[in-house]
Order: structure tokens, then sequence, then C-alpha cells
């Protein structure tokens, strides 16, 4: 049944009738890419928006503003959109909808939307550029386009939903308001259950960010171990900081050509490979700590027959980034991750007090030995019959006697070899003693 628009808005499903017009419309998120530098000096964010009267993702829009701060705070697949006075075009037989500097938006978190509308006057939960909050009507219809569709991505009532077996290679839900929300069969696994030649969605925090020709090496952790991934050692160099690079620009630190590995320390780290677009994503957005949601990850072997993780351009939607940042940590998913790390951090440090224990009883017993050497020496020192200075002398005397005796026969020795030469080397029709 369709929804019941209300006045001033058009359908999505009517916008091929109103190309090169300015309109106001109002639809469900389906699909959308993070901000990014457009090729000016603007900003640009693109989404998809769809309402009853589509049976496809939608629309396509394109958003334009001069700062970040001005574009459309679209959180996650499944948010409600109002759009006032964007224009309809029409680019290679496909409608999309434009901004324009008259534009307005209005964004309803799919968080905030119940799957029924309450009696009495609502209160959703929005987020605007500009101009006065969104009539009742709005609400209502924006509670009614969310639960249009199936609302499992992104739904409000159980802001994440996870089986209650351990993730694994096979499908589990788990999505959330802030991390990007999946219209499909969801693959997400923890990095102890990939297996190579395997697609899967990952949720982990970013160890470093290294920029490479064209393709930017993403290093994150979940805090699970793979015996497939490198071992870090506790106490080396970062292995990518100690060839002789200057990677002080990396970590904003003082130049220097080595690096101490951050951590974890032990098979916890996956890298991924970020090939454009998410690798301009990745340099220009992506920081150390952050938490970030990884989408179709192909696992592979590397080179050095260590596991690692690749993330190609999708080829049906080329400008799709599938990197991005969650600023939500109440997300499950990101909590998981935070209980393995201060997990891991407690293990880490009694193996480090261990070790640490360790060698100081090491260092101990070799000063020991050390100290009993000496001890021996200086006794076998003070044995030895002390000579008197004529003694030490006639020594000396000796000594240098000697040394004169030897240079001088190397002297000798370097005349006769130059003799035996000349004469092997003579030419037999010129040596007047032939």
């Amino acid at each position: 049944m369709a929804c019941k628009i209300p006045a001033g808005l058009v359908t999505i499903g009517s916008l091929s009738s109103h190309v090169n017009r300015e309109v106001n419309l109002m639809g469900v998120v389906t699909d959308f890419q993070p901000a990014a530098r457009s090729r000016g000096t603007d900003w640009m964010c693109n989404f998809r928006l769809a309402d009853s009267t589509t049976f496809d993702d939608g629309i396509k829009v394109r958003f334009f503003r001069p700062l970040e701060m001005e574009l459309p705070k679209i959180q996650s697949n499944g948010d409600v959109v109002v759009l006032e006075r964007v224009k309809i075009t029409s680019w290679s037989g496909m409608v999309m909808g434009l901004s324009t500097l008259a534009t307005t938006w209005v964004v309803f978190p799919a968080l905030s939307i119940p799957e029924k509308a309450p009696p009495g006057a609502l209160n959703l939960k929005f987020l605007r550029a500009k101009g006065c909050s969104p009539p009742q009507e709005h609400m209502r219809y924006a509670i009614e386009l969310c639960n249009s569709r199936e609302r499992g991505p992104y739904d409000a009532s159980a802001p994440i939903s996870i089986s209650t077996s351990t993730p694994s290679s096979t499908a589990v839900t788990a999505t959330t308001t802030g991390s990007p929300a999946l219209g499909r069969r969801d693959k997400f696994t923890l990095v102890k259950d990939a297996k190579i030649d395997n697609f899967y969605d990952l949720v982990g925090q970013v160890v470093k960010v290294y920029p490479g020709n064209g393709v930017v090496e993403l290093y994150m952790t979940d805090y699970t171990s793979n015996q497939e991934l490198f071992n870090y050692e506790w106490g080396r160099d970062d292995p990518d900081a100690a060839d002789g690079e200057d990677n002080s620009l990396l970590y904003g630190s003082a130049p220097s050509t080595k690096r101490k590995w951050p951590g974890p320390f032990g098979k916890y780290t996956l890298i991924v490979g970020l090939f454009p677009p998410h690798s301009y994503h990745a340099q220009n957005h992506i920081k150390e700590g952050q938490f970030v949601f990884l989408r179709n990850v192909r696992i592979k072997w590397s080179k050095d027959m260590k596991m690692e993780g690749s993330l190609h351009t999708d080829r049906r939607n080329s400008d799709r980034v599938d990197v991005t940042v969650i600023y939500d940590h109440t997300d499950e998913r990101v909590k998981d991750v935070l209980r393995r790390k201060i997990q891991y951090g407690k293990h880490f440090q009694r193996q480090q007090e261990a070790f640490i224990q360790q060698n100081s009883k090491d260092a101990d017993n070799n000063g020991e030995a050390l100290a009993e050497l000496t001890r021996g020496q200086k006794r076998k020192q003070a044995e030895q019959p002390k000579l008197t200075k004529a003694e030490k002398r006639r020594q000396k005397k000796k000594k240098h006697e000697e040394e004169v005796k030897k240079k001088i026969q190397d002297i000798n020795d370097l005349e006769s070899s130059a003799d035996e030469g000349q004469k092997e080397n003579a030419d037999p029709n010129t040596d007047p003693y032939r």
C-alpha cells in the first residue's frame, strides 16, 4: 500500500516528469558514500533515496557544499531524508537529483524511528542544515517510509542483533546506527575465523595507515589471533619502517628511520590493501585508533605466504567506498573489540612482567659471572712476579731489536722478488748478458 505523501512533496517514482525542475522530496536511504572532496574546491556526498513508488534502490542524489559540515548527516541505510528545492536532472538517460545553493535538508536517523507511530504528538530526533523544525506530517511519513521496506538492516527497536553463537565465517546479522547497515546477507566475521579465498565484512581498530604506490595498506585488528598472520614480536622495530625510509610524516613524530611497532604483539594484525576509491578515502579520512567497518574484503595469501586482505573497486559502482569509520562506540561489535583489547592488554602485561623479571635474573647471573672472571684475572696478574726497572728496559730493548730485524728482512725479500721479476720479463734480444 502506498504511503500517504504530505502536501508539497513529490513521489520519487514520478521524478522523470520533473526533469530540469526544483522539487521537494522525501525518501529512505538505500545506499550512501561518505563525504569526499569533489574535483573542485567543494565537498560532496552521494546517496540513494527510495519510497513506496520505487521498486529498486531509487534515485541517486549528488549533494555539494563548500564545507563538509554542511552536507546531509546521513549515518546509515534506513535514515529518512527530506530535500527541499533539489534540482532533478537527466544524465546519460538516468534521472538524478542535484543540490543547488538553495537546497535544504533534514535527516531522521533510523535509530530514532519506531516501527509504529505512537498516539499524540511526535518528537522524532532529526538533523538539519537550517530552517524550522519539520512538521508532524513529515515525522509520520518518515515512520511509514522507514517501515515500508524491511527493517532488518536498521531496526530501531533493536539497535544491533547478533546471534547467540560466536561470530564466524557463517552469516550473522550485525548492524548498527552510526555504522554501515547492510541490505544483503551479512558476511561479518572475526579475524580468527577468516579463511583464504573468502570474502568477509570486518570490524576492527586501525593500527596504522601506510600509503603506497596507488594502494594504501590499512593495518587493523579486532584483537583475535589467526595463526596465518605475521608475528609482531615485542621490542622489535616496525618491519615496514626498518628499511631506511623516513616514516615521520606518517606518524607525526620527529624524523627517524625506525619506529617501534605500537602493538598489538603476536598474530593479531591483518593488513588490508585498499585500491581506489577506498585508498583515497582512507588516506584522507582514516586515522590510527579509529574503529572501522570494511565491507567485502577478500582474504588471500601475501607474497610472503602470510594472510592479508584486499579491497578492490566495486565493479557495479566505481564510486562506492567500502571503508567506513564507526563513530558510535555503543555499537556491539565495537564494544566487543574493546573488551577483547582490555583482555589482551592484561595478558600482555603479565607476559611483559614475566619477561622483564626473567631478564633481570639472567642479568644478575651474568653480572656475577663477569665479576668472578674479573677477580680471576686480577688474581692471575697479582701472582705474576714483578720486574725490576732494569729488566723492563732490557725487555723493551730486545723487542725493539726484533722489530728492526723484521723490517730489514721484509725489505730484502721485496728487493729479491723485484730482481726475479725483471729477469723473467727481460727481452732475450736486448739482454746484454744472454
